[in-house]
């Protein structure tokens, strides 16, 4: 979201970036000026609780199963609908600050994250247009929908008779930044967005001036992977960079601090780089191995690169599955993976395919190109500008 925001305070509007204690770093890192509510959130044990035993270790969903539902059973939609619990509790612990705020600094449009519901209650106690902003993977986000059908969820509900509100289960519009090529066609009031990445600030080193002397394949597996899983994530990350570490390339880990220190001691040959914007490695790079997250994914399908992606949860699954199918990478699962007797060798084979058949590179290309011909942030402003109703802002008598 930071690229909107940023196009939005170009353009001359305010901004305000709202979100738990625990955001409030990123989003001043981004420049922005960040709003902290409510109390600390414990995101990590909000994702281990008994109905989300099965988020992480899962086999392939159907194909489809955002737009068509009725393919899944019982046991998928519960997870789905458990998903959503979780994020109606962490709306409910910043719901009352955002409220609050919100009726002091009376914004003209909210703005939010697609499962950030404290979003629609507060546009919905303000009377304000709220948009719903996509992150890249494809479909629509309807985690506050019973079984993703029509009904909304009782504790969805309960979040606006908090307030008194009028109970909103469809935006004033959808922000989409998943290439209609990934996506399921198009939909009602959604607008398609330009992917620009974002992946924080950071410092070009020096070594990426200069051309690779050959193929460089970057491993990396997102930020919040090893928040959500800690050591359980190590294994197939170990696995993944001691795959690529026996090719003829250059291999680049792209991780973290944290994650840096659960992996212990790693082959000679691997330079690891910590907090590098993936924006700044990935288009020097022939191939990248990493865990299917939607930024990820889509910084390196901007980037045009050819993507292996090994995933363990649904949401991440769809991303990888979804690139595949436009002929630009290949997608595993956990599970798959985790039954292969050697699977260090099966993860060697597909890099392989990746560097070695040329028909990769050009889908990726292709689909970059694809990307860039979308409507620029910039674009999505003037259209949220024509959502204020009357002659302009109602906050312009704020001192």
């Amino acid at each position: 979201m930071v690229p909107l925001e940023w196009a939005a305070r170009s353009a001359g509007h305010e901004v305000r970036v709202a979100g738990a204690p625990s955001l409030a770093g990123a989003i001043t890192a981004s420049g922005l000026p960040a709003v902290a509510l409510g109390p600390a959130v414990d995101l990590a044990g909000s994702a281990r609780g008994k109905d989300l035993s099965s988020w992480h270790d899962h086999d392939r969903w159907p194909a489809d199963w955002p737009v068509r539902p009725e393919l899944l059973d019982d046991r998928r939609k519960g997870l789905l609908e458990a998903l959503g619990r979780r994020q109606f509790a962490m709306a409910e612990a910043m719901l009352e600050d955002l409220v609050d705020f919100g009726r002091h600094w009376r914004p003209d449009l909210v703005v939010h994250d697609a499962v950030s519901y404290a979003g629609p209650v507060a546009a919905s106690v303000l009377g304000v247009p709220n948009i719903s902003h996509l992150w890249g993977s494809p479909g629509l986000q309807r985690l506050e929908m019973k079984g993703l059908g029509p009904e909304p969820q009782d504790g969805y509900v309960r979040l606006f008779e908090r307030f008194g509100a009028p109970v909103r289960t469809w935006p004033d519009a959808w922000v989409d930044p998943c290439p209609p090529s990934m996506g399921f066609g198009p939909a009602a009031d959604v607008w398609p967005e330009q992917y620009v990445p974002y992946n924080g600030p950071g410092i070009t080193p020096d070594w990426l001036l200069d051309p690779p002397p050959g193929p460089r394949v970057c491993v990396t597996w997102g930020a919040t992977t090893a928040k959500l899983l800690g050591s359980a994530m190590t294994d197939l990350l170990r696995q993944a960079v001691q795959a690529v570490a026996a090719l003829p390339v250059e291999v680049v880990l792209a991780t973290t601090a944290d994650q840096r220190e659960l992996l212990g001691e790693l082959p000679a040959t691997v330079r690891t780089v910590v907090s590098l914007p993936l924006h700044l490695l990935l288009p020097t790079c022939s191939a990248v191995v990493h865990h299917g997250g939607a930024g990820t994914t889509l910084t390196a399908a901007r980037s045009g690169v050819p993507q292996l992606t090994i995933t363990r949860r649904p949401e991440p699954a769809l991303n990888g599955e979804r690139q595949a199918v436009t002929g630009a990478g290949i997608h595993l699962t956990y599970g798959e993976l985790s039954r292969t007797p050697h699977p260090v060798d099966a993860i060697r084979e597909q890099v392989t395919r990746l560097l070695e058949v040329p028909s990769y590179r050009d889908a990726a290309q292709r689909l970059a190109a694809e990307i860039t011909s979308l409507p620029a942030p910039t674009d999505i402003v003037s259209a949220l500008e024509k959502l204020v109703p009357g002659d302009g802002p109602r906050n312009t008598e704020r001192p």
